[in-house]
């Protein structure tokens, strides 16, 4: 019996220990619990802020016109009998174009001739006659003065007959025929559009801000709706003044078209480069946090997001000027921006611009 006394005493020793052990463990999983855990870290791709320049550039829409454009009318009312040239052809400066009926002219113009060969035989006679008193002074004026008429009549006759022939007054390309050969026309009837297409006019408006920023000779680049290649033209022409009803400064420009690739009438989008800003800073687009008052970015600092609040200036298609905030050598986030508050730890997942 003492024996068994002792076993049972020894078994109660045992469990005891257990069950104190087992609160005890309870206690360290119960303080593990309930211990806060660190902020988890996010990923975020970044991007290194450098010192660079800038091309400040602004975005206009403008329009092409050819080089040089009339259209062709007659300034009489006269049979068509001449065309000469085809459709849509090119054409040398002075090439007959029109020749207009013209056999009332001509035969005017023959009688005014032979008149004006007897008007100077009766004038040398005439002439003959006053130096030996044969005739007073006024007669031999009268008769003088008669042949000058004619001389009038005759220049005048001519001029008429110049105008039933239409030339180009330029060299270009001829547009469609209005009128066939037999037509009567009108005067001031369209028969046919020139145009010098060899070199095109780029007109456009430039907003008075800027006004002082454009100059003689300078390029710009532009872009048609026809065709995805960029083209260059030069400005030749400044207005000398500003419009007071757009408060805008037209501006012509040049541009080489000897491929034929620009068609006067389109429009143009065109690109001007004001100036160039030197030591300055651009950050990607993503990388801003725009806010009510103010805009910011989150910079990484020994491995945890920071708030730093911004001043932007210029912007592109894919980056913002910064011109207070930041400085070179600053690391930014890029991504992951709305998920990030200042002091979490970030994780660089990928870099720019190093």
């Amino acid at each position: 019996m003492p024996h068994l006394f002792a076993f049972n005493r020894k078994m109660i020793l045992c469990l005891a220990a257990l069950a104190m052990l087992a609160i005890g463990c309870g206690q360290t999983k119960e303080k593990s619990a309930s211990a806060p855990a660190g902020p988890q870290s996010i990923p975020a791709e970044i991007y290194v802020v450098r010192d660079t320049s800038i091309q400040e550039q602004i975005r206009l829409v403008g329009s092409l016109v050819a080089n040089e454009e009339v259209e062709l009318v007659s300034e009489q009312a006269r049979r068509l009998t001449k065309v000469n040239f085809p459709d849509g052809a090119y054409v040398r400066r002075g090439q007959l174009l029109f020749k207009l009926d013209d056999a009332d002219l001509r035969s005017q113009l023959k009688k005014l001739t032979a008149q004006r060969r007897l008007s100077s035989g009766e004038e040398s006679r005439s002439a003959s006659l006053l130096k030996v008193e044969g005739i007073s002074k006024q007669e031999y004026e009268r008769v003088a003065s008669s042949m000058e008429v004619l001389d009038a009549e005759i220049e005048a006759v001519k001029i008429q007959l110049a105008k039933t022939e239409i030339r180009a007054p330029f060299g270009g390309k001829t547009g469609i025929r209005r009128v066939s050969e037999g037509a009567f026309v009108q005067p001031n009837t369209p028969l046919v559009t020139l145009e010098d297409i060899s070199q095109v006019k780029v007109e456009f408006a430039v907003p008075e801000k800027y006004a002082n920023r454009v100059h003689l000779q300078q390029e710009i680049d532009f872009t048609v709706e026809n065709s995805d290649q960029p083209f260059k033209a030069r400005i030749t022409v400044i207005e000398p003044k500003i419009d007071l009803n757009t408060r805008s400064l037209y501006i012509q420009a040049a541009a080489d078209n000897k491929k034929e690739q620009l068609i006067p009438g389109s429009s143009a989008t065109i690109l001007l480069n004001l100036n160039v800003l030197e030591h300055t800073t651009l950050i990607p687009t993503q990388a801003l946090v725009p806010g009510l008052e103010s805009n910011s970015v989150l910079l990484v600092k020994g491995g945890k997001a920071e708030k730093a609040a911004v001043v932007t200036g210029i912007r592109t298609n894919r980056s913002v000027q910064i011109v207070e905030g930041l400085s070179a050598g600053d690391t930014i986030m890029t991504t992951n921006i709305l998920r990030a508050k200042p002091g979490i730890p970030v994780r660089v997942v990928s870099s720019r611009g190093q």
